[in-house]
């Protein structure tokens, strides 16, 4: 072999070890890229699955936040004690001797069960005085922000003989329930 042989196998020798070289060299960092230019795509999907779940997220707040500001307007709080001495303070109005005579609170009978959660404390209240008067007491129990329930009303007339004209008091026994939801419950927790 000549050298000019020998120059062409070194120099071709040359270029395939420089190849095989760079070949050996980017061939990893190509397949590594490739792998990361898959898992960019999932994640770029994946920012917009999160952007879509984020507007979705937004929406249920402000449907939640809806939601309790009506729930606050519209419906009564369910406390988790009876409190009847707080409800009889609420409810009782000044015995004037004109509009009301009388006024007398009774704890009706124990506690009934509403439903798992709920339970119902009757209270019966008797006025007797003017419709006017009574009619107070029904306009302060719708007014209560608590959930009480008027399950009963019974107005009689309490006229006697000696009456004056336009005098004659009535006598109103109204059936309250008391609702609450005691403690240990979940509607009380």
């Amino acid at each position: 072999m000549n050298r000019r042989n020998i120059e062409g196998w070194a120099l071709a020798a040359t270029i395939a070890a420089a190849a095989g070289l760079t070949w050996m060299m980017t061939w990893p960092e190509w397949t590594q890229g490739t792998a990361m230019a898959t898992e960019v795509t999932e994640l770029e999907r994946k920012i917009v699955d999160l952007a879509g779940a984020q507007d979705t997220l937004d929406a249920a707040t402000e449907r939640l936040r809806i939601a309790g500001a009506r729930q606050g307007a519209e419906c009564r709080e369910v406390p988790p004690i009876a409190d009847v001495a707080g409800l009889m303070q609420a409810l009782s109005l000044e015995v004037d001797g004109r509009r009301v005579h009388d006024q007398t609170f009774t704890v009706a009978d124990a506690p009934s069960a509403l439903s798992e959660h709920y339970e119902a404390l009757p209270l019966q209240l008797e006025v007797v005085g003017e419709f006017d008067g009574i009619w107070d007491v029904l306009e302060q129990a719708e007014s209560l922000p608590r959930l009480v329930r008027v399950s009963g009303l019974d107005i009689t007339s309490t006229a006697r003989q000696d009456d004056a004209p336009g005098t004659k008091p009535l006598r109103a026994v109204l059936a309250l329930d008391v609702v609450y939801a005691p403690r240990g419950t979940r509607g009380g927790e």
